[in-house]
Parts: C-alpha cells; sequence; structure tokens
C-alpha cells in the first residue's frame, strides 16, 4: 500500500482545521455581509444590486446613481454565487431558510478554507527545498508548517468569506511561478490575486516580473504579461457584469461608496488619523508582530536573505540576492502603501488583515534564522508559537470583532475595546466561563472596568457575530 505523501496529509490537516472552525453564520461586518449580499441578490434576485438582500444592512457598499452595490471586487461574489446556485438547485438550500448553514459553511469552505488549505501544503513542499532544514530537526519542517497555518491569521480567516486568504495563496503561487522561471504561471496567479485583492496583486506584480526578467528563461516575462493581461480582463468583466463599468466599483466616476464617509479618505480607503499608525499596525493591538510573532522568524530571514554574503538558497539564479532584496521591496512597500493609505486598522476586523496577502512569503524563508547551529533561536521559536497559535484561534472565534477604528468613525460601544486579542478573549470568557475570575478580569482590562459597559459591548460583540442566543444574556 503506497504511503500519503506528507504534503497531502497537511492539506487534509489544514482543510480540518478550517472546516472545523468555519462560521455558519453571517457577521453584521462589511467585509462578510457585503459579499453575502452580492451572493444572495445574484442567485435569489438575479441582480447584482443589492438593495433587496437580508444582508444589505453594512457599511460596505456602493451607490452608482440609484443603485447599491457591493464596494467589494466582484470576482469572489461571482463563484460564490456559482457555488449557492448549485447547492440550491441540488438541496434545496437557500439563504432565506432551510440549509442557509450550509450554504455558508459550504461557499465558505471552497472558496476559502481549500485555497488556505492547499497554501499550508505547498508551502510544506516548498520548506523541503531547503537544504538547512536537512541538517535540522525534523519537526522544524512541521513546525514552521503549523507556523504557517495555525498561528497566522490565514488561520483566523480561513474561517469566514474574505478575499485576503485567496490572495495570500494566489501570491506565493505566483511568487515560486517567478522563482522557477514560469512566467505564464506566474503571471495568472497574481493576475488573480490583483482580480480578488487589487492593491496586494497589483503592487506585487512588477516585483516578480522583474524577478523573471533578472533570472528566467527567454520569453517567461512575456508569457507573465500575458497571464497577467487575460486575468486583469476576467476582472475588468466580473466589474462590467456586475456594475457596468470595466473599473472596481470603487473608481467609478460619481460613485458614492458609503465606507469611506466616515472621515477623510482616498481612493474609497478610509486615510489614518496618527502619525503613530505605522508602528501600531505592526507592533499594537491589531499588529501584525503582536497578532502573529511568528513572523518576526520571517522577517529574519529575509533580512539574512538579502545580505551580500548570503548562501545561496533553493529558489533563483545561484548566489543572486537581488531577487531577495525585490522580494524585500515588495513587501516594504505593502507596509508603507496601507500604513500610509489604509486607516482605521481594516475596521473591525481582528488583526491588521490588509497585511494577511504577503504573511506566507514573509514566513517563506524563516529557516534562515531556524536552522543549522541556532538552536537557541528555535527554541525561542518553539516557545513563541502557541502564544501565536492561542492569538490565530481567538481570532477565528471572531474575525470582525467590534473595535476601535478612528475618531471619525468611532462607534460608542465599539471603541471600548482597541485591542482584539483582549476583546476576543474577554467575549470568550463571557461565553464559556462568565462568573470566572478570569473572566471578570479580562473584561475589566480590555473591554471597561463598568460592568454596564461590559454588557454593552458583549450584545454588541455577539449581535455582530450572528449569535443572538448569547447576545440576549447580555440584554434581558
Amino acid at each position: 500500500m503506497k504511503r500519503i505523501p506528507a504534503a497531502a496529509v497537511v492539506f487534509l490537516l489544514a482543510l480540518g482545521l478550517y472546516a472545523a472552525t468555519t462560521h455558519r453564520r453571517v457577521f453584521s461586518a462589511g467585509n462578510d455581509a457585503s459579499r453575502w449580499a452580492a451572493i444572495e441578490s445574484l442567485v435569489d434576485y438575479g441582480t447584482a444590486s443589492v438593495e433587496r438582500s437580508r444582508f444589505a444592512a453594512n457599511i460596505d457598499r456602493i451607490r452608482i446613481g440609484d443603485r447599491e452595490y457591493s464596494n467589494k471586487p466582484p470576482l469572489l461574489a461571482l463563484a460564490g454565487a456559482a457555488i449557492y446556485a448549485a447547492l440550491k438547485l441540488l438541496f434545496g438550500w437557500a439563504l432565506a431558510g432551510a440549509g442557509a448553514a450550509r450554504v455558508l459553511f459550504w461557499v465558505t469552505l471552497l472558496l476559502v478554507g481549500m485555497p488556505s488549505a492547499w497554501l499550508v501544503a505547498r508551502f510544506y513542499a516548498e520548506l523541503g527545498r531547503f537544504p538547512e532544514l536537512e541538517r535540522s530537526p525534523q519537526w522544524l519542517r512541521w513546525l514552521l508548517t503549523l507556523a504557517l497555518g495555525a498561528g497566522t491569521l490565514l488561520f483566523t480567516f480561513s474561517t469566514t468569506l474574505n478575499n485576503h486568504t485567496v490572495a495570500a495563496a494566489l501570491l506565493f503561487a505566483a511568487c515560486i511561478a517567478a522563482l522557477d522561471g514560469r512566467g505564464f504561471a506566474s503571471g495568472i496567479a497574481v493576475g488573480l490575486a490583483a482580480a480578488v485583492d487589487f492593491l496586494p496583486g497589483l503592487g506585487l506584480a512588477p516585483v516578480f516580473g522583474w524577478m523573471l526578467l533578472r533570472g528566467a528563461a527567454r520569453g517567461a516575462l512575456r508569457h507573465y504579461a500575458v497571464g497577467l493581461g487575460c486575468c486583469l480582463a476576467i476582472a475588468g468583466a466580473a466589474n462590467f457584469a456586475t456594475h457596468g463599468s470595466l473599473l472596481p466599483a470603487k473608481l467609478v466616476p460619481g460613485a458614492v461608496d458609503l465606507s469611506a464617509q466616515a472621515g477623510p479618505a482616498a481612493g474609497g480607503v478610509v486615510l489614518p488619523q496618527s502619525f503613530a499608525y505605522p508602528f501600531e499596525i505592526l507592533f499594537g493591538g491589531h499588529g501584525l508582530f503582536a497578532v502573529s510573532p511568528v513572523l518576526l522568524w520571517g522577517a529574519w530571514g529575509l533580512a539574512l536573505a538579502c545580505r551580500r554574503s548570503s548562501p545561496a538558497l533553493p529558489f533563483g539564479p545561484p548566489g543572486d540576492v537581488t531577487i531577495w532584496r525585490l522580494l524585500a521591496l515588495g513587501i516594504a512597500l505593502q507596509f508603507a502603501g496601507h500604513a500610509t493609505l489604509a486607516g482605521s486598522y481594516g475596521g473591525w476586523s481582528y488583526g491588521y488583515r490588509y497585511l494577511l496577502p504577503i504573511q506566507p512569503l514573509l514566513l517563506l524563508l524563516a529557516p534562515l534564522a531556524l536552522a543549522g547551529a541556532r538552536s537557541r533561536s528555535r527554541r525561542l521559536f518553539a516557545a513563541v508559537l502557541p502564544v501565536s497559535v492561542l492569538c490565530a484561534a481567538l481570532g477565528a472565534y471572531h474575525p470582525w470583532p467590534p473595535a476601535f477604528e478612528q475618531e471619525s468613525s468611532g462607534h460608542p460601544v465599539a471603541r471600548l475595546v482597541d485591542n482584539p486579542i483582549g476583546g476576543n478573549a474577554a467575549g470568550w470568557l463571557a461565553e464559556h466561563a462568565p462568573e470566572s475570575a478570569l473572566a471578570g478580569w479580562v473584561a475589566g482590562r480590555f473591554v471597561s472596568p463598568d460592568r454596564e459597559q461590559q454588557r454593552r459591548y458583549f450584545a454588541l460583540f455577539f449581535g455582530s457575530k450572528g449569535d443572538l442566543a448569547t447576545m440576549r444574556k447580555f440584554t434581558d
């Protein structure tokens, strides 16, 4: 009997984790509800405009003329509508009644959970290229895979309908293809990433093209452009089919983006209010490294790869550190762009979700910071990993928790919480151990010392989660 390949085992384990934690309710946060409004409207009402949808009362809408649409890139919603239509035809399940939870589960798992599981398995397979890992303990490769699959925001957002995890899988595929000189595959992957998550996809497209230009066979860059162009054409067609313009909804002349009405905005995105914002999205309550400290080893490994004395790596032309400097530049520009333009910490969301697509790329070079003689670094990584897993799991409990965005859009109750890790911990304890001393301390520390304010926050927290039974415990 043949042994199951290790990468297939990783895929099944990751898919099992994401399936077990996939949510079967629609959140009131716009990122989730906006897509479900588009999906329901397309299938049940035969139109892309969302006015009639039960999920339309969310902030992530755009008004074009006298019609309202989801302001999200439509390709993911179109795919979700196709899955929903098939489920409705085959089983009679409908978002308006019987089978709604099953529709939510299967659409989310197929569109989000499966690409994430594929990404984790592909990440495990690519780690096998590092000769340093061959000279290190065998468990290190598994720990690194666990770090990505369960210790980053990939786990948190693989349980809910969103575009960031899909973009993460596509950008990882595009990067590996570029490093291997496969221009068309890289172009297709980065083009699809841009179609579902515009800024990360389009922002990293020049980086992967430059990688191909340095190390690929002749003609690879031309093939890359063809693949990228095909997918951008698909994105334009999806835009036109939904709201009548080739442009993204937020860029249609005369469009009114309701999500950008709460403060100064650019291109439909609320701008940051504080000069401390770049530091906060790295190390604050929503911060990249605060929520997922395992990513620090990825940043360290990338820095090592960029050194002139860097050893030959199992990707790209031997001894060429320029490609890693290009990747570092691309990741740095993603951070700088979002730190400059994308305020509000991602709205009601756990962690700084805008940087989720670059996390697998950042973690790819962590072996350089862990392998070989770096035993002290491995011990510290092993100690930090459970913290990352706990933080990611708390996020999976509620990926879209009410939280402070910024002064111009501060919800009077949501603004009580400025650390979603603590807010989610308080919510989990309020549900599962409400009378414990720990629940009281965490709520007092991360929500408010005032019990009435805590009650108001937890009512909003569970209401936004779609858990009306638990919400009533704090409203009755």
